[in-house]
């Protein structure tokens, strides 16, 4: 066991949450297709301390579908015209995919910064339990509106 000072307690932490399962890990994977995909969080995301976590799609779903200039309702419907499509031929033979970015404000709000294509996608699928890259902050908000897994 490593000694814990005050310059790594921060770092220590999140791996002993992260091992315990409290803090989610910056890479896990869906299955698509019968096919199982990792699925990894940017690297700026990363670097910024966002933590990929499990949301419940379809209480995410509720909330996201308030945001009406952003919303990917079935099949892409009010998405960017072929991004959606685009994503599903992609995911076919993709060796990893990036887990999308979310922002939850304090009144249950979303707001995409990358990827809403890729949740609806994987939301019409049939995944229920999809991760996201967050930072603490959303992650806490999630917890607070029953978004989380």
């Amino acid at each position: 066991m490593p000694t814990v000072t005050s310059e790594n307690k921060a770092e220590f932490d999140k791996k002993e949450l992260r091992k315990r399962h409290i803090l989610h890990p910056n890479e896990t994977k869906v299955i698509v297709n019968k096919r199982e995909i990792p699925v990894k969080m940017h690297p700026i995301e990363k670097k910024e301390g966002n933590e990929i976590a499990h949301i419940n799609a379809k209480t995410f779903d509720k909330a996201f579908e308030k945001n009406d200039w952003q919303y990917v309702g079935k099949e892409g419907k009010g998405g960017i015209e072929g991004r959606y499509e685009r994503f599903a031929d992609f995911v076919k033979d993709a060796p990893s995919i990036y887990a999308s970015n979310v922002a939850i404000n304090k009144n249950g709000g979303v707001t995409f910064g990358d990827g809403r294509h890729r949740y609806a996608y994987l939301r019409d699928q049939g995944i229920s339990k999809i991760p996201m890259s967050m930072d603490q902050e959303s992650i806490e908000y999630a917890k607070k509106h029953g978004y989380l897994s």
